[in-house]
């Protein structure tokens, strides 16, 4: 079928390469941890002054 010999030349055959993916640490992981509670943080308190 026209679809599965596109697909092949699309990607490569059928044959599967691993793909290099960027690894975290765990310092980078609490970080980025602490910079979403910052942000959740300061928006909690940006709401709780309007309703005051």
């Amino acid at each position: 079928m026209w679809w599965y010999d596109w697909s092949i030349f699309h990607w490569g055959g059928g044959q599967t390469t691993a793909s290099s993916v960027p690894e975290i640490d765990a310092s980078s992981g609490a970080l980025a941890l602490a910079v979403i509670a910052a942000a959740m943080l300061l928006a909690w308190e940006v709401r709780r002054r309007k309703g005051a």
